[in-house]
């Protein structure tokens, strides 16, 4: 009786969505609703009530959660067991966890370097078709034919509505901690020396290279394990050319690192390692009212404007290319703007075939075309 009250909800959603014909936008918790788009003019629908464990198993380190659970509840219940979620995405802590697996959001600093895709197993979707499916499962080795987890996993909720999620946990290690230190030099030439240290060192200390107008640059670094590894990784940091290193509490670390003003343009980018330090130094020089965030261990870089100083973001991303390419960058730069997007990109063919096997109506997140020359911010 108790699984049926539980699918109670599903069905009704399933019902809705094959009863409908206006377009819906999906809403968790409402914490990132500038992100992904532009977003055309759609009723909202809720998700935010289906939420709870369904199954937990701390033996398996795994756990299902219906898709509303916020992240915050997620990690109380994990941590009762001395277990984690390894990836702290960006964004607020009431982000559901259906959101952050449907925008496959990044996290800063995650443990292990792991993505949303590396821990999302399982998933229970409601197509735009109202077709309620599973794809996954709810261990950490299953075979389960054409990896539709990946498809739904950053699909922005285009393909159906997450409404049943199982991750792989991890352990909380002994120790697990966020260090900051200042990079040495920083008004002569300190992000050149820093830049080729951190490219260097090949021990699991996942860092960012903090960069922000009119401040000293920062080396962030999160050291974990027990005590003895700690203290390697901490000795290794310091060895990158950083001062004054010392820990930052949780709340500090969510306003500086994890948060995000809606009132930004956001861009996300990625090239090779190899062009690290042109590709920094031209962003810092394209962008100087932005704040940069540079991940050695992937290349990528995550760049946030304030909306008044982004009136030319596209100008401005052509004159990140040329600085690049001027400093000696050999390799092309990936960039995607995960806030405040100037177009909407075509559909390519595949892609719109997809769309049409699981939402043929495009009911769900459609998106709005835009004038090029707007910015897509609801706000203004």
């Amino acid at each position: 009786m108790a699984h049926a009250a539980a699918e109670a909800p599903v069905q009704q959603l399933a019902e809705q969505l094959r009863e409908t014909r206006e377009p819906l936008r999906i809403v968790g918790s409402g914490s990132w609703l500038h992100g992904g788009g532009p977003w055309g003019a759609a009723t909202p629908l809720a998700t935010r009530a289906l939420h709870g464990v369904v199954e937990y198993a701390p033996g398996d380190l795994v756990i299902t959660v219906r898709a509303g659970t916020t992240l915050a509840e997620l990690a109380a219940v994990a941590g009762e067991a001395g277990q984690m979620f390894a990836l702290a995405p960006y964004g607020a802590p009431d982000a559901t966890v259906g959101a952050a697996v449907a925008t496959a959001t990044p996290g800063p600093l995650s443990y292990g370097d792991y993505t949303m895709r590396d821990l999302v197993l399982g998933v229970q979707v409601v197509t735009g078709n109202g077709d309620i499916t599973r794809a996954g499962g709810r261990v950490v080795k299953n075979v389960a034919g054409f990896d539709l987890v990946r498809l739904h996993t950053g699909a922005f909720g285009t393909l159906g509505v997450i409404t049943e999620v199982s991750l792989r946990l991890h352990a909380v290690p002994m120790r697990d901690a966020v260090l900051v230190g200042t990079v040495r030099h920083a008004t002569a030439g300190g992000i050149d020396d820093v830049l080729p240290r951190i490219l260097a060192q090949r021990a699991p200390l996942p860092m960012l290279l903090r960069c922000t107008p009119h401040e000293a640059p920062e080396l962030w670094a999160r050291v974990s394990g027990n005590a003895a590894r700690a203290a390697a990784l901490e000795a290794q940091l310091e060895s990158c050319g950083v001062a004054d290193v010392h820990p930052v509490a949780p709340a500090v670390v969510q306003q500086t690192l994890h948060h995000t003003d809606h009132d930004s343009v956001m861009l996300r980018a990625r090239t090779h390692r190899s062009d690290a330090m042109p590709f920094v130094l031209a962003a810092i020089d394209a962008f100087p009212q932005g704040t940069l965030l540079y991940d050695p261990a992937f290349g990528s870089l995550r760049v946030t404007i304030p909306f008044a100083s982004a009136t030319a973001i596209d100008r401005d991303i052509a004159s990140w290319y040329r600085l690049a390419a001027a400093r000696g960058a050999m390799h092309t730069i990936s960039v995607v703007v995960d806030q405040g997007r100037t177009v909407t990109t075509p559909r390519l063919p595949l892609d719109e075939s997809i769309k049409r096997a699981f939402d043929a109506r495009d009911i769900l997140n459609p998106l709005a075309p835009l004038v090029p020359s707007s910015l897509a911010h609801p706000e203004v």
